[in-house]
């Protein structure tokens, strides 16, 4: 009878564990595992991560996802690691439309106060292309996000890079990400209005950094004078 008269005022239960609350509704997400995630991550995440990539290293060790490949973005920033059970939940927001849970990716906007942190305010905000036409998805995973950083920041959201590959990342082995993205993106004639800026690229998550870093050298390339990258997610790793 009490889950009956919580449905009623809060139709939405946890996308994880079911739980009926004010959060739930908001967001997908119910109280009691937004804390256990903040709570874990931080007890088990050593805040000492590379200045670059964001990614975790080894003190007095130079950083391994940097140090393996060429880096055309000068900052990356994550709002929280990706834990096992976020895994599910985030394709719940990806492929399976539940638009509401990505309020919940972005609730970390606030509490990592990203106007004080090292990416500096940019000249404007693109959108790493995630649009699913197949599926009927017609919105970004980050756009919570981006629209919250162009309010704050006062700039524009432009349109960005097209995709050009129908292809998809997921699913495709690590070195075969790098080779993929080489060919899946294009530039439109919009893009042309990057000339002696600094870009914010905003993604849902950073698996291997493939595609953000070959988007980040398209922009290099035709003129911008800067590109940092934003995203959800970060994946737990080791």
């Amino acid at each position: 009878m009490f889950s009956r008269i919580l449905s009623f005022f809060y139709s939405h239960p946890c996308s994880h564990c079911g739980h009926l609350d004010f959060l739930s509704n908001r967001f997908g997400v119910c109280i009691h595992c937004i804390r256990k995630r903040r709570k874990f991550q931080r007890d088990h995440f050593d805040p000492s991560v590379c200045s670059v990539c964001s990614h975790k290293r080894e003190e007095g060790k130079d950083c391994a996802f940097c140090s393996s490949r060429f880096v055309f973005f000068s900052r990356l920033e994550f709002l929280h690691y990706r834990f096992p059970w976020e895994k599910e939940t985030f394709q719940m927001c990806k492929f399976q439309k539940e638009r509401l849970l990505s309020f919940y990716f972005a609730l970390d906007f606030r509490r990592k106060k990203i106007s004080k942190r090292q990416i500096e305010r940019p000249d404007a905000i693109v959108f790493l292309p995630s649009g699913d036409l197949k599926s009927g998805r017609g919105y970004h995973p980050a756009e919570i996000l981006g629209k919250r950083l162009a309010l704050k920041w006062k700039i524009p959201i432009l349109p960005g890079v097209r995709k050009a590959s129908h292809e998809k990342q997921s699913g495709k082995m690590y070195r075969e990400r790098f080779f993929h993205a080489k060919k899946a993106f294009l530039f439109r004639k919009n893009d042309r209005m990057c000339n002696g800026i600094h870009i914010l690229i905003i993604d849902d998550i950073f698996t291997t950094g493939a595609s953000l870093n070959e988007v980040a050298r398209l922009y290099l390339e035709n003129g911008a004078s800067r590109v940092s990258c934003m995203v959800l997610l970060i994946n737990e790793g080791d």
